[in-house]
């Protein structure tokens, strides 16, 4: 069974196509733009701690740097597993969405797998267990 798309349709996917583009660039650029630069993130944290070691302050202070800096990295890693994750269902929403507007695909077969990928991006993004921060005394006995 051929299917011929119109000239209407034609432009319908290549601006659908476009506004696909646009947003996933958009949202990549996002990333590039906010983690580009070298001296965003946990700063100077060697310089840190070599200065904290050097004149012998306080020993229990470089093991909270290090804790946080270690909740950093963790919180980085989250953040770049959701952005992924974000990236990969606005492009299968793209792609659907072509696919569903030249026919290729009917409603009955694309609509169930757009909303299992739009609630697996909204339950990817909501995090159910949230840790509570440690006070600086939980641990010090001495």
């Amino acid at each position: 069974m051929e299917h011929q798309i119109s000239m209407d349709m034609f432009w319908i996917v290549i601006f659908v196509g476009a506004i696909g583009i646009l947003i996933t660039g958009a949202i990549v650029f996002f990333a590039w733009k906010a983690f580009s630069d070298k001296e965003r993130g946990f700063v100077h944290y060697e310089i840190y701690l070599d200065f904290l070691t050097q004149r012998n302050i306080r020993p229990n202070i470089p093991k909270y740097l290090n804790e946080a800096y270690s909740d950093y990295l963790q919180k980085r890693n989250e953040f770049w597993s959701t952005y992924g994750q974000v990236v990969i269902a606005a492009f299968i929403i793209i792609i659907l969405a072509i696919l569903m507007l030249t026919k290729t695909i009917s409603a009955e077969a694309g609509l169930p797998i757009l909303s299992a990928v739009s609630g697996f991006a909204i339950a990817k993004g909501v995090s159910s267990s949230r840790n509570a921060p440690t006070s600086p005394g939980d641990g010090d006995n001495g």
